[in-house]
């Protein structure tokens, strides 16, 4: 019989290499908070679970443990400046000085010089106030890991781990702004590619981790609080604030999961701030407003409607907005004057820096969830983007009322004031309009002969209104037993100059100017011959007759030029 010998059982998993185990990071916040007998009361009372108490998921209890935390902090950072300018003070003086402090129970004698009685120096008391912070960060992360669902103890761990970044860039950002406000956009612009921070040195810093890490707090925040809109401004803001990167492409993500996370009735926050990092306008502006600011021009319609809905609802402003303020940032208009159009930046100038093409496809969006902001959208698209194709297709719609019902605008533009804007955009700009499929032609001359005006899907379908039509307030109705004959009226020249004011000579050199700029000049002329015989008053007549002369002298000046430039020629 032969005995079977067993396999000798598998030897064990080697040790793991030497490094810091998972709980050294709590035994180091344990043995910073014992040095403090307030802090080991909060502590003792979450271990313990007492009758009628909820011991470590009592959120309350924590939220008092943090603030203490915070008080003690505010105390030992406060009173750590006030020592060190003493401590500089008693260097000259030859003499070091001794700061008492009390913080959370515990007494600090901090002094340049180890002495009896002295148990800190400066040195080693910074060290103690990062320990307390590495503590106070440890204690919110126990917090909201036994307490994944409750908002405030999530907002207030979040809060202060930004909080310690806006104190890192609030030092980088003073020691910058002495060299940075006597500066042209050139000389800054070329300073900041000259002193670029290569990616791998960001991303190996010890700022860059601590940003990582607040993200991942972020990210983990919102695996229970995805409906929670205020966790994803801030989330939103901290990105857009301290992204070593800049990246744009992480905000407009986080706005975006927001967007899809949140109930349409919530959205109007989200679009808030969504709106001001991308454009950079502050909520505030509006037309009589004290931020208003007119254009480089001195055109007023450059004012587009940023009321703050979020602090009209909520009475205080959105994260980004606040901390823009807060630093200066942000511009109060579309077109924001730079030291009185001297070139030079001001203190604080910041211009977004969100690609044009991303900005416009947002903002697009936006104007198809609130249709009143097209009249916005148009402005940005003249006033920033350069898009005039575009910005004379959002007016036509504006003016043809695709939206239905009756014209209102929310800047309190008129239907003249449209239509004045209009012209110009595609006078100025009439190869963009044509590719944009807007026919300015057509539709000026069906205006001046009065077709289709009565209403949409009349005549030949263009139902423009040059004046605001009030005879709909006062109980008018079309279609009474004298709708046929008023029709029939629309088109006499009475009606007609009734109808158009003083905007009948106006669109007839809008028109001609369009010709004229798209390079038909005999079609300008034409225009020019059948306004003449078209008009019946006498300012109009006067206003076509003077820009007719100016450009058939305009045209005989550039023939002149150019017989000049043949002579010369042949002579050489």
């Amino acid at each position: 019989m032969t005995e079977t010998t067993s396999a000798p059982p598998p030897s064990p998993p080697p040790p793991p290499p030497s490094a810091t185990p998972p709980s050294s990071a709590i035994t180091a916040c344990l043995s910073t908070i014992v040095t403090y007998p307030t802090l080991l009361q909060h502590e003792e009372s979450l271990s313990t679970q007492a009758s009628g108490s909820l011991g470590a998921y009592d959120v309350m209890a924590w939220m008092a443990y943090l603030d203490s935390i915070d008080d003690a902090l505010d105390i030992l950072k406060d009173d750590s400046l006030k020592g060190a300018n003493n401590a500089n003070k008693g260097t000259k003086e030859h003499v070091a000085r001794t700061v008492t402090i009390q913080a959370a129970g515990r007494t600090f004698r901090i002094s340049s010089a180890v002495a009896p009685g002295i148990t800190h120096t400066h040195d080693t008391f910074r060290k103690e106030i990062q320990k307390v912070v590495q503590a106070r960060i440890m204690v919110g992360e126990r917090s909201v890991s036994l307490l994944p669902g409750s908002y405030k103890l999530w907002k207030n761990h979040l809060l202060f781990c930004t909080s310690l970044l806006e104190q890192s860039s609030s030092t980088t950002q003073q020691q910058q702004s002495s060299t940075t406000d006597k500066l042209s956009n050139e000389q800054f612009q070329t300073n900041c590619n000259q002193n670029r921070i290569p990616p791998y040195l960001l991303t190996s810093s010890s700022q860059y981790k601590h940003y990582t890490a607040t993200q991942s707090a972020y990210e983990r925040s919102l695996v229970r609080l995805h409906k929670m809109p205020a966790i994803w401004l801030h989330y939103a803001a901290f990105v857009a604030l301290y992204d070593p990167l800049k990246n744009p492409t992480s905000v407009r993500r986080i706005y975006d999961r927001a967007l899809v996370s949140l109930p349409a009735s919530q959205h109007d926050r989200i679009w808030d701030d969504y709106l001001g990092w991308i454009t950079g306008i502050l909520p505030g502006g509006g037309k009589g407003g004290k931020n208003d600011t007119k254009g480089s021009g001195g055109e007023d319609w450059t004012i587009i409607s940023r009321k703050g809905m979020h602090k009209v609802k909520y009475g205080f402003e959105s994260p980004l907005v606040a901390e823009w303020r807060k630093r200066g940032w942000g511009y109060n208009q579309i077109l924001q004057s730079i030291n009185n159009n001297s070139g030079e930046a001001s203190a604080g100038d910041y211009r977004p820096t969100v690609p044009a093409e991303t900005a416009l496809r947002i903002l697009r969006r936006h104007s198809s969830y609130d249709t009143t902001f097209r009249e916005d959208l148009a402005t940005l698209c003249i006033a920033r983007y350069g898009r005039y194709g575009e910005a004379a297709s959002l007016l036509l719609q504006l003016l043809n009322n695709e939206g239905g019902g009756a014209f209102l605008s929310p800047n309190g533009t008129t239907r003249h004031e449209l239509w004045l804007r209009f012209a110009e955009v595609c006078t100025g700009h009439p190869r963009e309009a044509m590719v944009a499929g807007v026919d300015f032609d057509g539709i000026v001359r069906a205006v001046l002969r009065g077709q289709g005006v009565g209403g949409k899907g009349k005549g030949d379908g263009l139902g423009f209104e040059v004046f605001d039509n009030t005879s709909a307030a006062f109980g008018a109705n079309d279609e009474d037993g004298q709708s046929k004959h008023s029709r029939q009226e629309k088109s006499t020249p009475q009606a007609l100059n009734h109808r158009l004011g003083e905007m009948e000579g106006t669109l007839w050199t809008r028109l001609a100017e369009y010709h004229v700029r798209a390079g038909d000049f005999e079609l300008a002329r034409s225009v020019y011959e059948e306004s003449l015989d078209a008009i019946t008053r006498v300012r109009d007549f006067s206003l076509v007759f003077d820009a007719y002369v100016k450009f058939e002298e305009g045209v005989i000046e550039a023939l002149m030029e150019l017989m000049e430039e043949e002579e010369e020629e042949e002579e050489e």
